[in-house]
């Protein structure tokens, strides 16, 4: 286990940020067109991949999309 451990602290923070990439998205409150409020839709590091209107919405399409939505706030 130590071995693991040694090996999270010696990563890069790029490839710490890809950790999770292929299975994660992360849906975060953002402003679209003057202030409109929208749910933005993240790969794990950090790449916007889409938007939504509502978090129930993205919530859903991250989902059709095989990956798993994680709220960030």
């Amino acid at each position: 286990m130590t071995d693991a451990i040694d090996q999270i602290r010696t990563m890069s923070p790029e490839v710490l940020a890809n950790v999770g990439a292929q299975a994660l998205a992360y849906v975060r409150p953002v402003e679209v067109d003057g202030g409109q409020k929208a749910f933005g839709i993240f790969a794990a590091n950090g790449m916007q991949m889409g938007i939504a209107p509502s978090r129930e919405l993205a919530f859903i399409t991250v989902r059709q999309h095989e990956l798993m939505p994680v709220s960030v706030h």
